[in-house]
């Protein structure tokens, strides 16, 4: 044994096989539907998302009481190359390449060939704490919240790395409601691309809002950590979200890290309008150094930057040419996550995009469809409009380097919209997308603990949060005083500067509504403080812009 291990370190470069195990795919589903939210959202651990299932039950509704869905599946792809071979973990309908649970040092799993003891998807929500805390009543996913498996948890006891809910430990929970879970990509052979595994480990949270925003209302969040448990480096490595719509027309906006689609057609009754539904990247991974050009693509990479959307592709499914159908294999996955076709011809701009006479480009129909711009679904730059395709739509994030022990935070979401008609839809749209992405960019949806305290008997305040809240420019406060008192109400910004008084002296009991006025405000983080009789009650609240 000592020999052969001192063969293998004079080679040069040594790229170490990863076993696969022999477990079955995961079962878990796991439903985001919280409370305030207009969108209902089942997600799995096989790196699928959500999808319409064979009893044609749809896995993605917003608004939910319209029972329509947008999106018919969605899932991850992660890829990249170890010593120049190209490694992929991605599927789209059948076939998903992750299976539940975490790895070990060196890619291990836990046991190789059964891994259901991990197939779990765990969802909580803030009412769910509340509840906990005033009566004791707790659901098994409060309860077995797996920090040992890596779930993120709010110290409450002290004492780091565990979870004690007795002793005050919450879990962190994304806005209103998360759906947390655990999975890798070495639990069984990759059936559908073909490929050695990368060696990943990728921790899931899952989120909705539940705000008063209607923006936030009909948006999900999803936050994947990815760890590179192999003992190889993972380089030009991307991250993609894919997406088959039963909208059909599809566009990019780059100023805004974001793919959509939408709908050519603008029929209109009383029972429906044309929405458009957007896939952004709102947090992506740090990039490759200067100097290089480690993804093939012709441009020198950016260095030390925090990447948003780096390419947006897709494809017709149905068609005959070879270039334009289903991706298959490895090196078909990764041309697209490299922005180009399956066969690795580059995306041109005009028509469909495959070997026209228009300029290379990363980002399909990045022209406008409302100001009928070309290149777009409305405008095809040759005279007319694009013929619709099956609404399959990839954003890319990438590429970066992921070193044995490191891992890389990337965070999408999917924002929606309805206007009074296809491309006004396409406008709020961009709207809501703003408020999605500074929702996430100010901290208005990282996890804070929920408090639940008592009040005395002898003082029945009544107070209710800021609404709306996120704003613009302007919200209100509303409260009830049983009886006589002096009150006094603060604004304090993130660092604890005092921004405004709202009031500050003796009331008469009754109700009272207290605007604020935050127009000359920098968008972020503000504390709205209450104090009466000793008591005090605090809000946060966001300024979006």
């Amino acid at each position: 044994m000592r020999y052969a291990i001192s063969i293998l370190f004079l080679l040069s470069v040594p790229v170490l096989a990863q076993t696969t195990g022999t477990c079955e795919r995961g079962v878990a589903e796991g439903d985001l539907n919280a409370d305030g939210s207009e969108v209902f959202a089942r997600v799995y651990n096989t790196g699928a998302l959500f999808f319409r299932n064979a009893l044609l039950e749809n896995g993605y509704v917003v608004p939910r009481e319209n029972g329509n869905s947008p999106v018919h599946a969605t899932s991850l792809w992660v890829g990249g190359k170890v010593n120049g071979s190209i490694r992929i973990a991605g599927a789209r309908f059948t076939r998903f390449e992750f299976w539940p649970g975490p790895l070990g040092d060196g890619a291990v799993l836990p046991s190789p060939a059964d891994c259901t003891a991990y197939d779990r998807i765990f969802v909580v929500s803030r009412s769910d704490v509340a509840r906990y805390l005033q009566t004791g009543d707790a659901n098994d996913d409060l309860l077995d919240w797996p920090v040992d498996w890596g779930a993120p948890v709010l110290d409450g006891d002290g004492i780091e790395g565990n979870y004690n809910l007795e002793g005050g430990d919450q879990p962190a929970i994304f806005g209103e409601q998360t759906a947390w879970w655990v999975m890798n990509d070495v639990g069984n052979v990759h059936e559908e691309t073909l490929s050695d595994p990368l060696g990943v480990e990728v921790q899931v949270s899952a989120f909705a809002a539940g705000s008063g925003v209607r923006a936030l209302r009909q948006a999900t969040y999803y936050r994947y950590t990815i760890f590179n448990r192999s003992p190889n480096t993972i380089d030009s490595a991307y991250v993609s979200l894919f997406s088959q719509a039963s909208l059909r027309w599809v566009g990019t906006d780059t100023t805004l890290s974001m793919g959509f689609v939408y709908d050519g057609d603008n029929r209109q009754d009383e029972s429906y309008i044309p929405p458009a539904l957007g896939f952004q990247v709102i947090q992506g991974p740090v990039g490759l150094p200067n100097g290089r050009d480690d993804d093939g693509d012709g441009e020198v990479d950016e260095s030390g930057e925090q990447m948003g959307l780096t390419r947006m592709t897709h494809w017709c499914g149905s068609c005959t040419q070879s270039g334009t159908s289903d991706p298959v294999f490895a090196a078909e996955y990764y041309n697209h996550m490299r922005g180009r076709w399956k066969d690795g011809t580059p995306f041109t701009e005009a028509g469909h995009g495959y070997e026209t006479d228009g300029p290379e480009t990363l980002f399909v129909y990045a022209g406008d469809p409302v100001t009928n711009q070309c290149w777009s679904h409305a405008n095809d730059c040759l005279g007319g409009i694009v013929s619709s395709w099956r609404g399959n739509i990839v954003v890319h994030t990438g590429p970066f380097y992921l070193e044995p022990g490191e891992s890389m935070e990337v965070v999408f979401a999917i924002p929606f919209a309805q206007g009074t008609s296809n491309l006004d839809s396409v406008t709020q749209l961009r709207n809501a997308a703003h408020v999605v992405k500074a929702a996430w960019d100010t901290g208005f949806l990282a996890p804070q603990r929920v408090e639940v305290e008592p009040l005395p008997e002898s003082f029945q305040l009544q107070i209710s949060p800021p609404f709306p809240n996120p704003f613009t420019d302007q919200t209100a406060i509303r409260y009830e005083l049983p009886e006589a008192m002096r009150v006094r109400m603060t604004v304090y910004d993130a660092l604890g500067r005092e921004v405004a008084v709202l009031v500050d002296g003796e009331q008469q009991g009754g109700s009272y509504e207290v605007d604020f006025n935050g127009a000359n405000l920098a968008p972020g983080a503000y504390v709205v403080r209450f104090e009466a009789l000793g008591e005090e009650r605090a809000f946060t609240m966001v300024k979006l812009r």
